[in-house]
């Protein structure tokens, strides 16, 4: 929520303090902490965090996965990618380090070679599996879906890695829909999926998709339904079907609202997509500087970065014309 400053901050930085007091050796306080520091602008402090807690706990297998995300967060892609391979090379039978490696591989553009892992300073090892085979980021993929079949999430990611990264979008495809089967009556699954089918180009099925999530949608469900909002809009605006388009980017705005109360810099960065969707310039412009004013992190921030270039060109573009 951001409450990293004035009294609410103090409140915030006194819960910290209580849980790394009690639990002193924990990677989850040590991670509250760290982005205590990175919501109050000061990245390098709360990277540094992680780095101490991993040097004085070298075999802590979530030490290094908070680490990786940490680092992927603040735009570090390849050096959090090498502390996820740390953390996977310590403990590969945790579901939560896979998925960390599907999704910060990708935008390290770490997705075809070997993976390679630093057995000391200077002197790296490729990864291998028992049988002696290299290790890549599709090994990853068909290693996750055999440990960890019953987690419809590892079927969603997976199934956008394959549409991504591989191009196989059949595939890919078939291997999201395993999601929305093991849940079927889950928002999220349906969302998921609906979005890998986006990815794959197959518009009209990602918008059975998306509505069938909404059907399921719970109260207050703002966290999952803006995001699906914004991806109906864009869905329907390929399919040519304009006031279904501006209906959901107009729903998504309305959810906004809500969802500012819970995590003010996504609330602006989704608003941000619609009104871009909506042709409200100046509004998007002015929501996506509002959700990098509040410690907006990477990768999505790299996108709203990027985005506001090309808004403020167009805008001097017009000027000029």
């Amino acid at each position: 929520m951001r409450l990293i400053s004035g009294k609410e901050g103090k409140e915030t930085k006194k819960i910290i303090t209580s849980a790394l007091r009690q639990y002193p050796h924990g990677a989850e306080a040590h991670k509250s902490l760290a982005y205590y520091h990175i919501f109050r602008g000061d990245w390098k402090e709360g990277v540094e965090v992680l780095a101490e807690f991993t040097a004085q706990h070298p075999n802590h297998p979530h030490g290094w996965y908070y680490y990786g995300r940490c680092l992927f967060e603040t735009g570090e892609y390849e050096k959090a990618a090498e502390m996820m391979l740390k953390a996977y090379h310590l403990y590969p039978d945790e579901c939560e380090i896979y998925r960390g490696l599907c999704e910060i591989l990708p935008v390290a553009k770490m997705t075809s070679l070997p993976l390679t892992f630093p057995l000391k300073k200077g002197v790296e090892g490729t990864l291998q599996t028992k049988e002696g085979n290299n290790i890549t980021l599709a090994s990853i993929v068909e290693e996750m879906l055999e440990r960890f079949p019953q987690r419809w999430s590892v079927w969603a990611i997976a199934g956008r890695v394959l549409v991504e990264c591989f191009k196989e979008v059949e595939r890919g495809c078939l291997v999201s829909e395993k999601g929305t089967q093991l849940q079927p009556q889950l928002a999220d699954a349906w969302f998921c999926h609906g979005r890998v089918l986006a990815l794959a180009f197959k518009h009209r099925e990602a918008v059975e998709a998306l509505e069938k999530g909404w059907e399921f949608l719970p109260a207050g469900g703002y966290l999952q339904s803006v995001p699906a909002a914004v991806w109906l809009g864009e869905s329907y605006r390929v399919l040519g079907d304009v006031g279904a388009s501006l209906r959901s980017w107009e729903v998504a705005c309305q959810g906004c609202q809500e969802l500012r109360e819970f995590n003010p810099a996504s609330a602006d960065y989704w608003l941000g997509r619609a009104l871009v969707g909506l042709g409200d310039r100046l509004g998007a412009i002015q929501a996506y500087e509002s959700a990098l004013s509040q410690e907006l992190l990477y990768p999505t921030r790299g996108e709203v970065e990027k985005s506001l270039k090309g808004l403020k060109g167009k805008g001097r573009k017009g000027l000029g014309g």
